[in-house]
């Protein structure tokens, strides 16, 4: 939230005492209009600074609560002579690469993948002071999109990797059990998926609340081809 919101509200706060405590002087100099002008005009300034204040953290509720951030970027590219296969090129928001031990890059398998992260959300009143909610980072996934049938329970087998380790005291865990305790609102696991094919990029933020993996424009146009055969782009092919 922009400083203004805080500065106009504290700068009509100021005028607004002044002006109080000069109409008590005026008032005890027995000059009873010039001193019930200043508090006049001090009560005004007062409320002024109530109602801009309010309306600040009023504003700072809807972008708190609407906040996003960076998770990471994921590009997928095709393994030569393997259908199905796709290398993944992950950036997390730090700036680092998903590797394996080996330092190889991932290999997933499938038609779709999945992110999923353990999350902790705190209050509203929290998300307004600052404290948005964090989370950790626990999958990445490839499959079949219709790994399951209609008929009845099916096994269906997937393929990803772990993105995190839980050393230590388990934070999550004691979020569960005390967590009303420090203004945790919530905490459960979000995930999201979407097709995952070659030269396929999306990009995956956080919001207050769940996971959300975005395609660029270009790889919305790589879907909308494959789902629907001859489709065109509107921009004339331009990426």
């Amino acid at each position: 939230m922009g400083l203004i919101w805080w500065i106009l509200p504290a700068v009509a706060g100021v005028i607004g005492l002044m002006l109080l405590f000069a109409g008590f002087g005026k008032l005890a100099k027995l000059k009873p209009v010039s001193g019930g002008s200043r508090l006049l005009f001090g009560v005004g300034f007062l409320g002024l600074a109530g109602i801009v204040a309010f309306a600040g953290l009023n504003l700072q509720t809807y972008k708190r609560l609407t906040f996003e951030r960076d998770v990471a970027h994921i590009k997928f590219a095709a393994v030569d002579g393997s259908p199905g296969t796709y290398h993944v090129d992950v950036t997390f928001s730090d700036g680092q690469k998903l590797l394996e031990a080996t330092g190889a890059q991932p290999i997933l398998r499938g038609d779709q993948f999945e992110i999923g992260a353990q999350v902790i959300k705190f209050l509203p009143v929290a998300n307004m002071l600052g404290y948005d909610s964090i989370y950790r980072l626990e999958y990445l996934e490839g499959r079949d999109a219709r790994r399951f049938s209609s008929d009845a329970v099916t096994d269906a087998q997937t393929n990803g990797i772990a993105l995190s380790q839980n050393p230590g005291l388990d934070v999550h865990a004691l979020a569960e059990k005390e967590g009303k305790r420090f203004g945790i609102d919530a905490q459960y696991g979000s995930a999201t998926y979407q097709p995952m094919g070659d030269g396929f990029e999306y990009d995956v933020n956080i919001t207050q609340d769940a996971l959300v993996a975005r395609p660029t424009e270009a790889t919305k146009t790589l879907i909308q081809k494959g789902a629907y055969p001859g489709f065109q782009s509107t921009n004339g092919g331009q990426k």
